[in-house]
């Protein structure tokens, strides 16, 4: 039997109020870390076994780490996540909470090359998003979305632009109408050997009315102007893990795999075409810029 933080003994020699006090803290802790293991548990569905990589010689290096919130599938190899994972849900009521400061994650080494953020054509790039962290998630998940293992780099005009809409779809429209929504994506590289996506894939995941699983999934390339029309990056989820060496879903039979991962979604699904040009949040602030004049009006 594994002792105790303190033995028995020792707490018989405790002042009644003290005894009392260490108990309650410990009480705390453990219901502190059950809660973060709960949030961790819940930010994919345990059926269908976290993302793992097919047998190739480049396939990532897969560490999983958890998260309050979300799930990061860190790539050894590269340094850089491979695949983020978690869960949205309607947001109850709006909570103001500040931005933290971007920091390296505590449980591996900090590889990331900061040189690159330097330069202006790249953003940090948030996988699992500040907003939806926050607001759904916690203060706590929130912190952890700013560690480098939930960071890639993104051009200014993806991640400003296009990328928000999508994360913007998926809080304020689709969560609401489809109650729950999982959310899989990360990035995809030209070669083994590069540090730099060219491109980022992001998968919807729900169980419809007859409580089958639903998908609906994109590849976006890092080149955007960020007014494009959003169906147009639709593709089928084999695409995904053909381009990234990932079985996203290791827990699906044969027949499912066939029903979900083989065909690119319908954009009428979940009444997505209704937003598919749906104006970026930032967009005044990128009107005009480098001789571009932004277009939402492309679904007219």
């Amino acid at each position: 039997m594994k002792k105790s933080i303190l033995h028995a003994t020792d707490r018989s020699r405790m002042p009644h109020s003290v005894l009392i006090l260490f108990t309650a803290l410990m009480v705390v802790i453990a219901a502190a870390c059950a809660q973060n293991s709960v949030s961790a548990e819940r930010a994919w569905p345990e059926s269908l076994g976290a993302p793992v990589a097919m047998a190739a010689a480049d396939a990532p290096d897969i560490r999983v780490l958890r998260n309050p919130g979300f799930v990061v599938g860190f790539d050894r190899r590269r340094g850089r996540a491979a695949w983020v994972a978690y869960r949205v849900e309607p947001i109850a009521a709006y909570e103001h909470m500040p931005r933290p400061q971007f920091r390296p994650d505590p449980r591996i080494e900090d590889p990331v090359p900061r040189e690159l953020y330097k330069r202006r054509k790249y953003d940090r790039g948030h996988m699992a998003p500040n907003y939806a962290m926050a607001q759904i998630h916690g203060r706590e998940a929130q912190l952890a979305s700013f560690y480098y293992s939930n960071i890639l780099p993104q051009t200014q005009r993806l991640n400003q632009l296009l990328w928000q809409r999508l994360e913007e779809i998926e809080t304020d429209y689709l969560a609401p109408r489809l109650d729950v929504l999982w959310v899989l994506m990360g990035p995809i590289y030209d070669n083994a050997d590069s540090l730099l996506p060219v491109a980022f894939f992001r998968i919807w995941l729900t169980r419809g009315d007859d409580d089958q699983w639903q998908a609906m999934a994109f590849i976006v390339p890092q080149d955007v102007r960020g007014d494009e029309r959003l169906d147009q990056y639709l593709v089928a989820i084999d695409t995904i893990e053909q381009r990234t060496g990932l079985n996203v879903f290791p827990g699906f039979s044969e027949q499912q795999e066939q029903r979900v991962e083989s065909h690119q979604a319908q954009a009428r699904l979940w009444g997505f075409i209704d937003k598919a040009c749906m104006p970026a949040r930032y967009r005044e602030h990128w009107e005009s810029r480098g001789g571009i004049r932004l277009n939402f009006d492309r679904c007219d």
